[in-house]
């Protein structure tokens, strides 16, 4: 039995990262899940004994809060029930799929139905585009490649904040401007941020609360903008919306420009309602942005008082889970 984090053991009250918690939380990364015992106001903040806030929720969060619970309910229609119900219908429709091998442990199939409010059907056909999405692009998905996903990372062109947003939510950050094409190629980026949306869903918080994406365009130019074909417009589109169980709360876009509006009138038809409505363009303001994330977890070219956006700590953390990488290789559709 893996342990468990305890509330009080993993956010500190600076309500910033330090060596000793970023430790304390890859030490932790395989742990079990456990629910809080303290409800907080807000959802995404930690509360001690006393009702205090104790900080954001740390990214690496292996416990479901009193708030994220609600949400789980409220939101997903996520009951004791539903659960069960959805679980055993998960595995039944599988069954009848012969030429699919998919893991069955609860998580991830939990992961789908949130995604799709427990709808069994629904979920089903998410995982079904999961998996074959994975088996059309095997290159994506090739673990022998994960050294160009750790390049990516260390520019720190891309990856998450250690702290989630105000609503619990994983705070991803893509600095497509500082992304140089000619150096790692479009098929590398898409396998970058496949990557760490994959280790992030693991994690049942992120089922239910979701992310919010900071798409930082400073710097955007042809070089980037070359990229942007009808036909990689629309694979990045069609994996985040139909392949892939996550909510996405947000999409933060930063100093969008005319390159970026060329790519725009391609993209944005493709996209589903829910998604349009999410949708923010700030232009050159970043003060928005601590409307739903602390300024304390904000990096500094974000308004924030967190230092520099830096990455590098998660290359080990991506290590830690090379064996889950191998072993998810595994499954798919069988030929």
């Amino acid at each position: 039995m893996y342990g468990t984090i305890k509330v009080t053991e993993v956010c500190g009250k600076t309500m910033m990262p330090s060596n000793k918690v970023i430790e304390k939380l890859k030490q932790n990364l395989h742990g079990g899940i456990e629910y809080a015992t303290e409800a907080s106001e807000c959802i995404g903040f930690d509360q001690d004994e006393a009702g205090h806030d104790e900080g954001p929720l740390p990214y690496l969060i292996h416990y479901i809060t009193p708030a994220i619970h609600v949400e789980a309910r409220t939101a997903l229609n996520e009951t004791e029930e539903n659960r069960t119900r959805g679980l055993e219908e998960m595995r039944r429709l599988i069954k009848n799929d012969e030429k699919l091998l998919t893991p069955l442990d609860d998580n991830f199939l939990m992961s789908f139905l949130r995604s799709r409010k427990f709808n069994s059907k629904k979920a089903f056909r998410l995982l079904q585009n999961y998996w074959m999405f994975r088996k059309e692009h095997k290159s994506i998905y090739d673990s022998s490649n994960s050294e160009s996903v750790k390049k990516l990372i260390l520019k720190n062109i891309l990856g998450f904040l250690h702290f989630r947003d105000k609503a619990g939510a994983v705070v991803m950050i893509i600095k497509v401007g500082h992304w140089e094409p000619d150096k790692d190629v479009y098929e590398e980026m898409f396998r970058a941020i496949t990557a760490i949306l994959i280790h992030s869903i693991q994690f049942p918080a992120s089922q239910i609360a979701g992310y919010r994406i900071i798409m930082d365009l400073r710097g955007l130019s042809w070089a980037q903008l070359k990229m942007c074909t009808p036909a990689n417009i629309l694979l990045m589109i069609h994996s985040t919306q139909y392949c892939f169980p996550a909510r996405y709360r947000g999409f933060h876009i930063l100093s969008e420009n005319k390159f970026f509006n060329l790519a725009w009138t391609i993209a944005y038809p493709l996209l589903t309602s829910k998604v349009k409505k999410r949708i923010m363009l700030h232009g050159s303001d970043v003060k928005p942005l601590s409307e739903y994330i602390h300024p304390s977890i904000l990096p500094d070219e974000y308004g924030g008082t967190a230092g520099p956006f830096d990455n590098s700590n998660w290359v080990e953390i991506l290590d830690n889970s090379t064996d889950q990488v191998l072993d998810m290789l595994n499954y798919g559709y069988q030929d």
